[in-house]
């Protein structure tokens, strides 16, 4: 999955949840991201410390800073739908959805470098296991099965996921989900592969260059903007031809929507910018002051 559809992604799952289900998640989003990270080290006091204090902060800066906007642009989605739709309307979504993400993790890059700072030996000996689960995890879904079942789940998740934010779809939408499924190429095995690339060098870079700061930020820095140089010819081609078929599924999904489809979907989108708004009036008085540091200080 590219950059773009990998965001319009995860709008559409939380699309698929009421507001109030969207609600629970972001405000327990703190608590999410700790047990996460739990997942994979077992944090000490002074971490678990640093790290509540820089997520209560960037929580509430995304919450004051970036919610709003979200749902600025989410109202200005329906007079756009309202237009004949190209794929590169589509991409430019997508794009506008990545490029959110791309503002988060510059965000969020100075916290994390930290924590990569003061990780144990034992902590990061305990990395490529579970590191190695996850990867096993992303791919099993196409990991020994036929194309055209990988090609008919695909077709499934796609028409789930359109009919709960524009109701059931119709059959001549389903056979047009169906017709395009075929060019639906399997992705989630070399995604992993990549994966493991790209952290194989972020392993030998904590083993080597952790014990210097200012050399692993920068190493670190450098490595986490260049994921897009361990994909290789083959995922980016594979990335390519997938964007494209969301692009063109999706807009031609948008442009043949019946009426009531299509007052439902306006209706999904401004629950979810309603919902972004009152996210971000519930910020606490108290601002977080954030900014700490556990080794760099």
């Amino acid at each position: 999955m590219s950059h773009s559809t990998r965001i319009f992604g995860v709008l559409l799952m939380l699309l698929t949840f009421s507001g109030c289900s969207i609600k629970m998640l972001y405000n327990n989003a703190d608590r999410l991201a700790r047990w996460a990270a739990n997942d994979y080290i077992q944090m000490n006091d002074a971490q678990e410390a640093y790290f509540t204090a820089e997520v209560d902060a960037i929580h509430y800066w995304h919450r004051t800073q970036e919610l709003p906007l979200y749902a600025e642009y989410l109202d200005s989605l329906p007079a756009r739908f309202d237009e004949e739709l190209e794929a590169e309307d589509v991409r430019s979504v997508f794009e506008t959805f990545y490029a959110w993400w791309e503002v988060f993790e510059e965000k969020t890059l100075p916290f994390v470098t930290e924590m990569m700072l003061s990780l144990t030996d034992e902590q990061v000996e305990g990395l490529p296991e579970r590191l190695e689960k996850d990867n096993a995890q992303l791919s099993e879904d196409e990991t020994d099965r036929t194309l055209d079942d990988i090609q008919a789940e695909w077709t499934k998740q796609y028409s789930d996921t359109m009919s709960r934010f524009s109701g059931r779809l119709t059959k001549e939408q389903k056979a047009y989900l169906d017709a395009q499924s075929v060019r639906y190429v399997p992705q989630f095995e070399l995604w992993a592969e990549y994966r493991e690339r790209w952290q194989n060098d972020l392993l030998k870079l904590l083993k080597e260059k952790r014990h210097d700061p200012e050399a692993f930020a920068s190493a670190f820095t450098a490595l986490s903007g260049n994921r897009e140089a361990y994909y290789g010819e083959e995922l980016t081609a594979v990335f390519d031809a997938n964007e494209a078929l969301a692009g063109e599924v999706t807009a031609w999904l948008i442009n043949n929507l019946t009426d009531r489809q299509r007052e439902r979907l306006y209706e999904r989108i401004g629950e979810m910018a309603d919902t972004f708004r009152e996210l971000a009036a519930e910020a606490p008085e108290e601002v977080p002051a954030g900014g700490g540091c556990l080794v760099r200080c």
